[in-house]
């Protein structure tokens, strides 16, 4: 009887450490490629309010706009832009030229509760827009 017990313990103890684990682990989601599909995976639905999520944004998706000042400069840069239930637009820097050397990783701090609509923009410096939504819709996620 101890030796059962002293196993429903190790083996309890060891899926709360697993749960607590993968509950500090940090969300993310993805925009694939269209070579992967044009996907959009979150790591988990609700998004866990509190946390920051990470984006993992592939520059393939926004192909327009593209253009270069000098061999290595571009021309152009892709930000994500977001929303909490329709609140004010708020935006972070995914690719191509940013002003400072060492921008941040692309993240959104998920400090509101409910929708969290996600698109993105590629602009140029000679004025060219392309946008990235879900066929003219934002992607949405639920915070909670």
């Amino acid at each position: 009887m101890l030796k059962h017990s002293f196993r429903w313990f190790v083996a309890t103890a060891a899926l709360l450490v697993g749960t607590v684990a993968s509950s500090q682990s940090t969300p993310s989601i993805t925009f694939q490629s269209p070579s992967q599909g044009w996907n959009v995976v979150a790591s988990s639905n609700p998004l866990p309010f509190g946390q920051t999520v990470t984006i993992n944004y592939s520059a393939d998706r926004l192909t327009q706009c593209r253009g270069n000042i000098t061999a290595t400069t571009p021309g152009w840069s892709i930000y994500g832009q977001y929303s909490f239930n329709g609140g004010p637009v708020q935006s972070f820097w995914v690719a191509g030229g940013y002003p400072t050397p060492f921008p941040p990783p692309p993240s959104i701090p998920l400090n509101t509760r409910g929708d969290l609509a996600i698109w993105f923009v590629n602009t140029s410096r000679w004025g060219c827009q392309a946008w990235d939504s879900s066929f003219g819709n934002n992607f949405h996620f639920n915070v909670q």
